[in-house]
C-alpha cells in the first residue's frame, strides 16, 4: 500500500505593516477632492443660469428700446426689472448699457455670478444688438 505523501510547509507569517491612519488620511483627501468637485459642478451650473439671465434680460430690453418712439432710457430700465424678476440673488453688481441709434440699438447687460466656491467670482454680461425700428409709408 502506498501512502499519499504529505508535505509540511511551513507557516507563513504574515506581517502586517503599520498604516499609521494612512487609510483616514486618503479618505480625508478624496473627500476633499470629491466636495470641491461637486462645489466647482454649482458653481458652474450657477454661472450658465446667470449667463442665462444676462441674455433673458439684454433680449427683452433689446427689444423695449428697438420699438418705435423706444428709448436708451426704457431700456436700462426695462432691464433692471426683468434682472429684479428674476430672482436677483443670480446676479451681484448689475451693470446695463444701452445705446439707440439711427439704424440698431445696443443694450450690454454684465455683472458677476453668485459665488459658491470662495474668492472665485466669475463675470458674466451679454450684448444684443438689433436694428432700430421705422415705418416707412
Amino acid at each position: 500500500m502506498t501512502r499519499a505523501r504529505t508535505e509540511r510547509r511551513g507557516r507563513r507569517r504574515l506581517r502586517w505593516e503599520p498604516d499609521r491612519g494612512s487609510t483616514t488620511l486618503e479618505t480625508v483627501m478624496q473627500t476633499s477632492v470629491w466636495l470641491l468637485s461637486l462645489l466647482l459642478g454649482v458653481q458652474v451650473a450657477v454661472w450658465g443660469l446667470a449667463e442665462l439671465a444676462c441674455y433673458y434680460a439684454a433680449n427683452h430690453a433689446l427689444q423695449t428700446t428697438r420699438v418705435q418712439g423706444g428709448t436708451a432710457d426704457a431700456g436700462r430700465t426695462d432691464a433692471i426689472t426683468v434682472i429684479g424678476w428674476l430672482d436677483g440673488s443670480l446676479l451681484t453688481g448689475v451693470q446695463v448699457q444701452a445705446d439707440r441709434g439711427a439704424a440698431t440699438a445696443t443694450v450690454t447687460v454684465s455683472g458677476t455670478a453668485a459665488t459658491v466656491v470662495p474668492f472665485l467670482a466669475l463675470p458674466v454680461g451679454v450684448t444684443a444688438t438689433g436694428p432700430v425700428e421705422t415705418l416707412n409709408p
